[in-house]
């Protein structure tokens, strides 16, 4: 029994259980180690980026808003190429862009569809549908979300470029904390 074969098999075995028990070793090592601390922060991170700070805390997304004149603002990007300022219209059923927002992205009306008649707090009017490829909230996005693009001339000096409607917010489980002025978002499980 002592060919070369059977040495190398040895030899191979040896090798392959020495590495497991060294892997094994540096492996709880590595956890009693760890600083609690350090994993938390990872678990709970701030995370800064141009256009405001926000929270992941146990899969929630903390996004700050503004409150201007009794209505709560959110920075939104769209196709990571645009920025945008919307009101957060929980009454809303879709999300509404200005033409003005809508013209700068580069959107047409779609037409497959016919102007839609939309009831807003102004009174009745007539908008078209299109969609936005990506719609991102902090780190919250969504695909292909479906917008309508309506008249705005009498926020645009404030800097307010539409709505953002339940179309976006009820894909996710959310809610709007006051006292901390922020929307929080959770993937729905």
């Amino acid at each position: 029994m002592n060919t070369p074969l059977t040495k190398w098999a040895i030899f191979f075995m040896i090798i392959v259980l020495a590495e497991h028990f060294v892997f094994k070793q540096m492996a709880y090592d590595a956890v009693n180690n760890l600083d609690i601390e350090q994993v938390l922060s990872v678990l709970s991170f701030t995370h800064t980026k141009d256009r405001g700070t926000y929270e992941i805390i146990e899969g929630e997304i903390s996004i700050p808003l503004k409150k201007k004149h009794g209505s709560w603002l959110i920075e939104i990007e769209f196709d990571d190429l645009y920025e945008a300022t919307l009101i957060i219209d929980t009454g809303a059923s879709i999300t509404a862009l200005s033409e003005d927002l809508a013209f700068d992205i580069g959107l047409t009306p779609d037409p497959h569809n016919a102007p839609a008649s939309f009831k807003t707090a102004n009174g009745n009017t007539h908008a078209w549908l299109t969609h936005i490829q990506t719609v991102r909230v902090g780190e919250a996005s969504m695909k292909n979300l479906r917008v309508a693009i309506l008249d705005f001339s009498n926020h645009s000096a404030e800097g307010i470029n539409g709505l953002l409607g339940l179309n976006f917010l009820d894909q996710f489980d959310w809610r709007l904390d006051q006292e901390h002025e922020a929307l929080l978002l959770k993937s729905k499980s």
